[in-house]
């Protein structure tokens, strides 16, 4: 099956909204909580600034790499799984915007929508910045070669979780515990993500499955912080 105008075009609309997010949280006050600290400190604007940032890294992967190369991470994924490139590869077209949009334009609007009762929640998507720009960087780091989404890996996704951490470890309502919690929540995304695509490389398991799996892979990231944030919000009445 050949990918379709949206499993091609969704990571330069993905770029708009970046874009309006931006312009939003940086030249406005409508997405902050805490007016009364900076907004880097803020866990409200950082929560809505999550991703507009994932955008940003999607758009090097997805649309135009720093080699100039169009949907250059597919064939990424696929010789990383040992997979010929498109159109050879096995992994179904539709893979990546399953991948995708559920994790950042689904759960990060879920975190953000949250933030404001549930801080720790709103810092969710923080916890798949940070694993995957490990992963990128990684590779990078293994291979000594450029791949789709590194450049952003170092520039966006590694300094903001950092920053997160480093903001809010003294919030009470936050805490080291829940800096750990996020990035609990990274790692299973992740995991998950990547155990599915190698089941699926060794045929146990199937292309609808492997898209099934993604559609709810995204639930870790409001869920795992929310089990947390809740329990801790029950402790402090």
């Amino acid at each position: 099956m050949p990918f379709g105008w949206f499993d091609m075009n969704w990571p330069w609309i993905g770029l708009f909204i970046a874009a309006i997010l931006l312009v939003v949280l940086f030249g406005t006050d409508a997405l902050r909580g805490e007016r009364s600290v900076s907004r880097w400190r803020d866990p409200r604007w950082l929560a809505w600034l999550a991703p507009a940032g994932y955008m940003l890294h999607q758009t090097e992967e997805y649309g135009v790499d720093m080699l100039g190369q169009f949907f250059a991470f597919p064939n990424l994924v696929c010789a990383t799984f040992g997979q010929p490139p498109y159109p050879d590869c096995a992994y179904p077209p539709s893979l990546y915007v399953a991948i995708n949009i559920p994790v950042i334009w689904i759960a990060g609007l879920i975190c953000a929508l949250l933030s404001r009762r549930y801080p720790l929640v709103g810092l969710g998507l923080y916890g798949v910045h940070f694993v995957n720009a490990l992963s990128h960087i990684g590779m990078f780091a293994a291979t000594g070669d450029y791949n789709p989404g590194v450049l952003t890996a170092f520039v966006v996704l590694l300094p903001l979780s950092v920053w997160v951490a480093f903001a809010t470890w003294k919030n009470p309502l936050i805490g080291r515990s829940g800096i750990a919690t996020i990035f609990l929540a990274g790692l299973l995304v992740n995991g998950v993500l990547a155990a599915s695509l190698v089941a699926f490389s060794r045929g146990l398991i199937s292309g609808d499955t492997l898209i099934g799996i993604q559609l709810f892979n995204f639930l870790w990231s409001p869920l795992i912080p929310w089990l947390k944030d809740g329990h801790s919000q029950q402790g402090r009445r």
